[in-house]
């Protein structure tokens, strides 16, 4: 088989692994998000609650980006303090796991069941839950295909000289290792295809303890990163830096224990694939029990950080309106819900001022009722246009 072929057949199977992640994503949000994130805003009262919850509700929807908009709408809104945020986040980073140690197992016998058993749910149009559940499952038979041609393709790219020489640098420097595996999530916006590649890569016995370990650090400081640059606001950097913050300390952490971790990953006797999906696990957990007691202080120091922009100038132009919303339907429209809000509240004062023009004649009352037509105006058209761009892009 050519090279060519199979950096084809490699650029396909990543492609699909890519796609049926993205499916059960997007499906159990359509599905589930809003009565997930209506539980959510009820039911953090402390660290605890919160931490279980970001591993359950990351569980069920399978993206920790979309747990991070959540909790980052709460917090712009009041409604959440920062503190149990950040201990969302963190479980967040162990829910959104679970699905790799799913796919750890070999199950490519439920391949062609989990394709029919989605499609026959999918067909269930008596609710749009069925639709949802019907995608999802069909995005894991995707997933687990995926890999299945994942694996088949490495297992003729391990003879090549080009990919023992990528090896081979790789593993000759940590950096370039690092970010590498960081770039690469940051490019693909998951880190579960990421960690499931570096799996696969690693099934090849091409790849030492060590590397593998490095590789799974830079998956998690890149699966940290799109939060951070689609942040609008001050407010709403404050919780994905803080999640970035926690990787970079843990991944620091754990590189000055490379060598002892190494030696402890040697003789647990797990092959070098498992080893990825454990220690993956494993370094999310033990970020949670490390940081769990610090959310406090991490929050104030946040706050100082990222203090709360004061808005000058016209009412009209929108607060909420950030872009993070368009991804995620129910978390764009509660942005413009509250949009429409600050609209009434313009037109509320537009009535208060009309009285008093009728009563007093002031020219005062007409300029200002004149200006705040124009911020209703304004506000409102950007409203439509974001309504307009929800869910375009996925």
């Amino acid at each position: 088989m050519s090279g060519t072929t199979l950096l084809i057949n490699l650029a396909g199977a990543i492609a699909l692994l890519l796609w049926g992640s993205h499916m059960i994503s997007t499906a159990l949000q359509r599905g589930f998000g809003t009565p997930l994130r209506n539980w959510m805003g009820r039911h953090l009262t402390n660290r605890w609650t919160a931490l279980l919850a970001g591993v359950g509700i990351t569980g069920v929807l399978q993206s920790s980006t979309a747990v991070s908009m959540m909790a980052t709408s709460f917090t712009a809104a009041g409604t959440l303090s920062l503190a149990p945020a950040l201990a969302v986040m963190l479980g967040a980073n162990i829910g959104s796991t679970l699905v790799v140690q799913l796919m750890s197992f070999n199950m490519e016998m439920a391949i062609p069941l989990l394709l029919l058993a989605g499609f026959v749910v999918f067909k269930m149009r008596d609710h749009s839950n069925f639709e949802s559940v019907g995608c999802a499952l069909i995005g894991l038979g995707l997933m687990l295909l995926a890999l299945h041609l994942l694996s088949g393709t490495l297992a003729d790219i391990e003879v090549t000289p080009v990919f023992h020489a990528v090896m081979q640098g790789l593993q000759g420097d940590v950096l370039i290792a690092l970010l590498v595996a960081a770039i690469l999530t940051l490019l693909c916006h998951s880190s579960v295809a990421i960690i499931l590649l570096i799996a696969s890569l690693a099934a090849t016995g091409a790849m030492t303890p060590a590397t593998a370990l490095v590789l799974v650090l830079g998956a998690n400081i890149g699966g940290a990163l799109p939060p951070v640059l689609n942040a609008g606001s001050a407010v709403a950097r404050r919780l994905p830096v803080g999640n970035l913050m926690v990787r970079l300390a843990g991944c620091a952490l754990a590189l000055l224990l490379l060598p002892l971790l190494t030696d402890t990953a040697q003789k647990s006797g797990l092959s070098t694939p498992q080893l990825v999906v454990w220690f993956h696990t494993a370094f999310s957990a033990t970020l949670a029990l490390l940081f769990i007691g610090l959310t406090a202080p991490m929050a104030r120091c946040l706050e100082r950080l990222f203090p709360e922009e004061e808005r000058v100038g016209d009412p009209g132009m929108p607060m909420y309106l950030d872009d993070a919303g368009l991804e995620v339907a129910y978390i764009g429209l509660s942005n413009s819900v509250r949009e429409s809000l600050r609209a009434a509240d313009m037109l509320t004062i537009m009535l208060d001022r009309l009285l008093v023009l009728f009563i007093t004649q002031e020219k005062q009352a007409a300029d200002e009722i004149r200006q705040l037509d124009q911020s209703v105006d304004l506000l409102s058209a950007a409203v439509r246009a974001y309504l307009a761009d929800i869910g375009q892009d996925g």
